[in-house]
């Protein structure tokens, strides 16, 4: 038994954690590109943010039995489609991932995101919802994965995060920045996600596939107690979108932002001449 009655309140602000990337949601970010196939700039599609659709689930673990903090976990898939709700050419781009952070019981819009990691794949199979892999999001090309870095609950009910692309994770001809560069080569390559989301009834292709598989809930065995949502255990459906954009390393920042200082001082020395 939970050791708060506000877990109740919690879960239902909360309406599962769950991200991964209600879809009327867009982040305003810089253009970039995408190439389902990898094959290059030539043939990418450009994009400002990527609508997404996915399930997960949460587990809440209370710190202890009088007080109010907790920490989480949330796995799930993702599958990235167009803003109509195609795919983007001719392959499946799916989304793994493993996100955890703390909360407190009493304060929803306490909820932080602290680590996790998030896999993109490209399969030429469209079996997103299905038994293949897991949920038949990772059982094709992994094509780059990232880091989280921060996120939290806005007041608005929009879960946010922010990852950073690994370094050396991105394979080349997939996404590229707004003039066509590969963000394979960039130095530091940001992903924002934001979504909202519900609880949703566990189906047993869920369960199987997210409870039991890709979160490993109580073993490999878990289906023979079968699984029903609790308030520290649950499954979720959401949408939102993703965007990705390439930003200066702090150091090479600094030394655009003293470039452009000297402009003035350049043209006042030249009038000076």
């Amino acid at each position: 038994m939970p050791p708060f009655q506000p877990a109740k309140r919690l879960s239902r602000l909360l309406a599962g954690l769950a991200l991964l990337v209600a879809t009327p949601f867009a982040i305003a970010a810089p253009s970039w590109q995408i190439n389902p196939t990898g094959q290059g700039a030539a043939g990418a599609s450009a994009v400002s943010s990527v609508d997404v659709g996915s399930v997960g689930f949460v587990q809440i673990i209370p710190t202890g039995p009088v007080t109010p903090e907790f920490t989480f976990i949330e796995h799930g898939a993702y599958q990235l489609r167009q803003a109509d709700g195609s795919p983007f050419g001719s392959r499946d781009i799916t989304v793994t991932y493993a996100i955890n952070g703390s909360g407190n019981f009493f304060d929803p819009f306490a909820l932080s995101f602290t680590g996790g990691s998030i896999r993109i794949f490209a399969d030429p199979v469209f079996d997103f919802a299905s038994a293949a892999g897991n949920y038949g999001a990772d059982n094709g090309t992994l094509i780059g994965s990232f880091s989280v870095l921060n996120g939290g609950l806005a007041p608005t009910g929009l879960v946010s995060l922010q990852a950073r692309l690994d370094p050396g994770s991105l394979l080349a001809g997939y996404l590229f920045d707004a003039a066509g560069n590969d963000l394979s080569t960039a130095a530091n390559v940001l992903l924002d996600l934001g979504v909202y989301n519900q609880v949703t009834k566990p189906t047993a292709l869920l369960v199987e596939e997210i409870v039991c598989g890709l979160a490993n809930y109580g073993g490999n065995d878990c289906l023979n107690a079968p699984f029903a949502n609790s308030e520290l255990a649950y499954t979720v459906a959401d949408g939102g979108t993703v965007s990705l954009h390439a930003v200066p390393e702090p150091a090479s920042l600094g030394l655009l932002l003293a470039g452009l200082g000297l402009i003035p001082v350049g043209a006042r020395w030249r009038k000076r001449t």
